[in-house]
């Protein structure tokens, strides 16, 4: 019982188990192809992000299954400041400049 357990201690102490040594032989994927692929697990498609200057903000215009959302982040801070359901051709006429959020009407922001 005790080999199991002098073999594992010493994997680690020789560092078989170590991330930069294995990193060393083994192409890992990139932060952003992590979070792609978490996106992609949940069906989270992002369609575009645009900096709105007037607000300070970032926005996001997510699609996930049928629904296309818009997520207002502050530029500063981080902070999500809205999260508002919108058409998907809203978003994609948003996207394209053909429309500013500002004053559409239906547009609650």
């Amino acid at each position: 019982m005790r080999k199991p357990l002098l073999l594992t201690a010493a994997a680690l102490t020789l560092g078989v188990f170590n991330s930069p040594a294995y990193a060393a032989d083994h192409a890992l994927v990139t932060e952003q192809q992590a979070v792609e692929a978490a996106l992609a697990e949940l069906g989270v498609e992002v369609l575009g992000v645009r900096f709105d200057e007037p607000d300070t903000q970032w926005d996001v215009f997510i699609k996930l299954g049928d629904n296309a959302y818009e997520v207002e982040v502050d530029a500063a801070s981080g902070k999500i400041v809205a999260a508002e359901q919108e058409s998907l051709a809203e978003v994609q006429a948003e996207l394209s400049g053909d429309l500013s959020h500002e004053g559409v009407a239906g547009d609650v922001d």
